[in-house]
C-alpha cells in the first residue's frame, strides 16, 4: 500500500486486478498445454539464429545490431554480466565525472564555431575547472586515459547535458536492443531466472505458471 500510495480500498482493487491477471495466465497456460505446448520449451527453442563466422566482438555487434532476436540478446546479456558493470570507455568516465569548466578553457580546447548559448550555459561557469585539469583528474581517478579532446567531443555530442549520455557497455547496449524489440526493460534478475528455468527444464504445475 505504501509503495503504490494506495488506501485500503485502492489496495483491494489493485489486488483484484492482479488476481484476474494471474487467472488469465493460468487459463492461457492450460490452453497452450492442450496443444502440447509449454511456454518455457517454446522459448528454449527460440533465439538461436546461427551467427555469421566472425570474431567474438563482431558476433556481439551482430547480436545487438542485426539479429533482432530477443532471446539471443537475453542470453548474451547474462553472459556479459548484465548492465550493472560500469562504462569504462573515456566517454563513460567523463559522463560520471565531468564538472563545469570555464568559457576560456572551452575556447582553448574546443571549437567556437560550435558554441551555442545552451552549451555554454550547461557546461561553463566562472569558477569552473579547466578541461586540461579535468582530463588529468579523470585519468588518474578512473585509470582510463582521458584527453581534453575527449571531453570536448563528449560535450559537443551531448549539448543538452551529460545526463543524456547512454552507457556503451555490451550489457547496456543489449538491454536497449532488447527493449526495442520487446517493449519492456530487461533486468539481470529476470534474465537469469528465465534461463535457469529453461536450463533446468522446469515443469511447473499449470496453476504455478512461471509467466
Amino acid at each position: 500500500m505504501q509503495k503504490r500510495a494506495l488506501d485500503e480500498p485502492g489496495y483491494y482493487a489493485f489486488a483484484s486486478v492482479v488476481g484476474a491477471q494471474r487467472h488469465f495466465n493460468v487459463q492461457t497456460a492450460r490452453l497452450l498445454a492442450s496443444y502440447g505446448l509449454d511456454p518455457l520449451s517454446v522459448l528454449d527453442g527460440m533465439g538461436r539464429p546461427a551467427p555469421p563466422d566472425l570474431p567474438s566482438d563482431e558476433i556481439m555487434e551482430w547480436i545487438i545490431e542485426e539479429s533482432g532476436c530477443a532471446m539471443t540478446m537475453l542470453r548474451a546479456f547474462v553472459e556479459v554480466g548484465g548492465d550493472e558493470l560500469p562504462d569504462v570507455t573515456p566517454w563513460g568516465v567523463i559522463s560520471r565525472g565531468l564538472c563545469s569548466t570555464t568559457e576560456a578553457s572551452l575556447r582553448r580546447w574546443g571549437d567556437v564555431n560550435h558554441f551555442t548559448p545552451g552549451l555554454l550555459r550547461r557546461y561553463c561557469r566562472s569558477d569552473g575547472t579547466p578541461l586540461d585539469v579535468q582530463a588529468m583528474n579523470l585519468t588518474e581517478g578512473a585509470g582510463v586515459h582521458v584527453t581534453e579532446q575527449d571531453i570536448w567531443s563528449f560535450i559537443l555530442a551531448h549539448q543538452k547535458g551529460q545526463h543524456t549520455y547512454r552507457p556503451q557497455t555490451y550489457g547496456h547496449r543489449l538491454a536497449a536492443a532488447f527493449h526495442h524489440v520487446t517493449g519492456f526493460r530487461l533486468t539481470f534478475e529476470y534474465a537469469a531466472q528465465l534461463l535457469q528455468l529453461i536450463n533446468a527444464k522446469n515443469t511447473a504445475p499449470l496453476d504455478e505458471a512461471p509467466f
